[in-house]
């Protein structure tokens, strides 16, 4: 269930209730008038690959610049 968040259109009393999805409007908790939701941006995480700075495409090719070193020294030594 996702967490609402509302204001009070009387006193602007602000407050949080978890309820379904579809609920009708809620009343307020401090004067009992009718309340309004509040839309608020989203928290969001960006999960996987890319999204760090380590992830960077600088980051690849120093990576790929090593394995080329190692490759061409374990050419000399067979």
């Amino acid at each position: 269930m996702p967490n609402y968040n509302f204001k009070c259109l009387d006193c602007g009393h602000k407050f949080q209730k978890l309820l379904p999805v579809g609920h009708p409007d809620q009343k307020c908790l401090e004067c009992g008038h009718p309340s309004q939701k509040v839309l608020e941006a989203p928290g969001v995480q960006f999960k996987g690959s890319g999204f760090y700075i380590t992830d960077s495409k600088g980051a690849s090719t120093e990576s790929k610049s090593d394995s080329a070193e190692s490759k061409s020294a374990d050419s000399k030594t067979d």
